[in-house]
């Protein structure tokens, strides 16, 4: 059992875990082929930042005084961070390069299906191989529609 946070614990905690995001989103964004270990670490500190936001929201309810206005601003400003610079572009961007690896992946295993008759040693661990980026990438994109889910059930 997590102890309840201070306001002021919370401010801090947000503002570090959104700073370590906007990090993330800053780097994986210039690079055109993003990697399965990165997509994964992205999507698991975008989803710990939203989950922390909706908590503190909930614990802190109104905001009422001046100091819970501070971290309510502070949990906007992250959100629609999240959104503009995540949710509706990154996001996306990612799932539009799974799909196509993936169906790169399978086009390659059915071309080197078809071109062997006598599959050799070398033939059949390629093939095992492609197998294995193929699982990879078919498991790394559910986890990103997992994301996507969430936010329709915002």
């Amino acid at each position: 059992m997590v102890p309840d946070l201070s306001v002021e614990n919370s401010f801090e905690l947000i503002t570090s875990e959104s700073k370590k995001l906007h990090q993330i989103i800053e780097v994986i964004s210039k690079i055109p082929e993003k990697n399965i270990p990165d997509i994964i670490n992205l999507y698991y500190q975008a989803v710990m930042v939203q989950t922390l936001a909706k908590k503190l929201k909930n614990d802190f309810g109104s905001f009422d005084k001046s100091e819970h206005k501070k971290l309510s601003d502070k949990i906007d400003k992250i959100e629609k961070y999240l959104v503009d610079n995540f949710s509706k572009s990154l996001h996306p961007e990612i799932l539009t390069q799974l799909t196509n690896s993936i169906q790169n992946s399978t086009e390659n295993l059915k071309l080197l299906g078809k071109n062997s008759e006598q599959k050799t040693k070398e033939t059949i661990e390629k093939e095992a191989l492609l197998y294995k980026e193929l699982r990879e990438l078919m498991s790394t994109k559910e986890f990103v529609e997992q994301y996507e889910i969430g936010l329709k059930d915002d």
